[in-house]
């Protein structure tokens, strides 16, 4: 009992200061663009006016990026939204009979849509997260709201796996390191015997947390008000009937359909001739969208899908351009290549991969993207891995899932479920920090005992 109340008395202490201290999403990006921008003129020959230019450069060098990553979020939401899918989870949701197997099924369901891909992770938190919560307040039981968010965002760490973007693209010819590193295939990287067994490790840990902070939760009248506010949408939905041409136009699925197949095909031909290769945002986008066609009953349907999901991306629309400032700022000034001079200064073979971990995970908190930090990283770091002797695949784990860490506690990519929850970063803060603490000590020990 005294145990238990402990439990509580440390996670209320930690909602308390997350509650006091932690800001909201948009302005925690501006204040990292200060501090950037303070940190650029001290560590580096920069110019104020430079340093203003390069952020502003910064902006529209990532805006193909901007647009796929909220193209992953959009086509992946459409999926999710179809009845069909909806009614599968919604059978899937009945299945646990109390808790501690609702958050757990939860949980390791969302681990390996995560392991899968991120457009599928962020799907499923949203809908099997609340037909969770609908079909369990059916029975009469109330999940904890704020721990499940967090679980559906946390599992974001899962993302280092055949669809890392990083791993992918030094798995295809003519990357911009092929010179220098060669072609390194997912099965050296991401399918690598210990990163297998590192994923599986993180899992079993996160479970075994979960099951307590279950146990120990306490709900809050706020939460269970926001519980009785979720409903199924369209799902049970009957479709009126079309009186004139325009509106059978709209309710007509033959040629929504008809396009949707043939775009599957396209893609399914795709990986067939090029392998995993053929596996980019690009492509995924497309799958979907295609995909998307396929499940929503007619072309109506898709049309208001699209309004909700045009909402849940909207925190992400307004937020990226300001961290592809950041990234301007750190290619373009220098700052990236002093903060990786200096943490690569002080390394040793030895602890070379560790030292990579955690220098990912920091300037992760700064830009939240692999593909943008492997560009300031990967023209510094391999080139040192290969003068210590240090595998070059190693590296490249070692910079992927320090990459993903920190987003255990960076709320970029949270922003879609949170959207979706009408929950703010600071109130799943608590969980998602005990989650990263967790993990990265975990992954930190593989990285010194195995992959160096």
């Amino acid at each position: 009992m005294e145990k238990r109340k402990a439990n509580k008395d440390f996670i209320a202490s930690l909602s308390d200061w997350s509650d006091r201290y932690i800001p909201g999403a948009f302005p925690l990006v501006m204040i990292l663009t200060v501090l950037v921008v303070v940190m650029a003129l001290i560590l580096t020959d920069s110019s104020i006016v430079s340093i203003v230019n390069n952020w502003y450069d910064g902006f529209w060098d990532m805006i193909e990026f901007t647009m796929q990553v909220c193209l992953l979020m959009f086509t992946g939401y459409l999926v999710s939204d179809a009845p069909s899918v909806k009614k599968m989870l919604q059978k899937l949701a009945r299945i646990p009979k109390n808790k501690i197997q609702a958050m757990t099924l939860f949980l390791i369901f969302e681990i390996i849509l995560y392991y899968l891909h991120l457009s599928l992770g962020i799907a499923g938190a949203v809908f099997l997260g609340k037909a969770l919560l609908i079909e369990q307040r059916k029975k009469g039981v109330y999940l904890p709201l704020n721990l499940m968010v967090a679980i559906g965002c946390f599992c974001l760490v899962f993302q280092g796996g055949p669809t890392a973007g990083s791993p992918l693209l030094v798995a295809a010819d003519g990357h911009f390191m092929e010179e220098i590193i060669g072609i390194i295939p997912l099965t050296e990287s991401m399918l690598s015997l210990p990163m297998l067994c590192m994923n599986l490790t993180v899992g079993v840990v996160l479970i075994i947390i979960c099951i307590w902070l279950t146990k120990s939760y306490h709900l809050s009248d706020r939460e269970k008000e926001l519980i009785e506010q979720y409903t199924y949408d369209q799902i049970d939905k009957e479709e009126g009937k079309a009186s004139t041409f325009s509106e059978k136009i709209d309710r007509l699925p033959y040629i929504q359909k008809l396009i949707g197949i043939i775009g599957v095909i396209v893609f399914a031909s795709g990986v067939i001739t090029n392998g995993i290769s053929a596996l980019n945002l690009n492509s995924i986008n497309f799958c979907f969208l295609m995909a998307a066609l396929i499940l929503h009953r007619n072309p109506l349907e898709v049309a208001e899908s699209s309004k909700t999901a045009i909402t849940i991306i909207a925190g992400v629309m307004l937020q990226y351009p300001f961290y592809a400032g950041i990234f301007g700022i750190l290619q373009y000034s220098g700052l990236g290549d002093v903060l990786v001079n200096a943490f690569v200064s002080v390394s040793s073979p030895r602890i070379f991969t560790f030292i990579i971990y955690a220098f990912s995970a920091l300037l992760n908190m700064l830009v939240p993207s692999g593909g943008s930090q492997f560009m300031v990283e990967a023209p510094y770091i391999m080139p040192a891995a290969i003068e210590m002797g240090v595998s070059t695949a190693y590296t490249l784990n070692a910079f992927t899932i320090g990459d993903l860490v920190t987003n255990l506690i960076q709320p970029f990519w949270a922003l879609p479920v949170l959207a979706a929850f009408n929950l703010k970063f600071k109130q799943i803060f608590p969980y998602s920090f005990i989650a990263f603490l967790a993990a990265f000590v975990v992954i930190g020990i593989y990285f010194l005992v195995w992959m160096f």
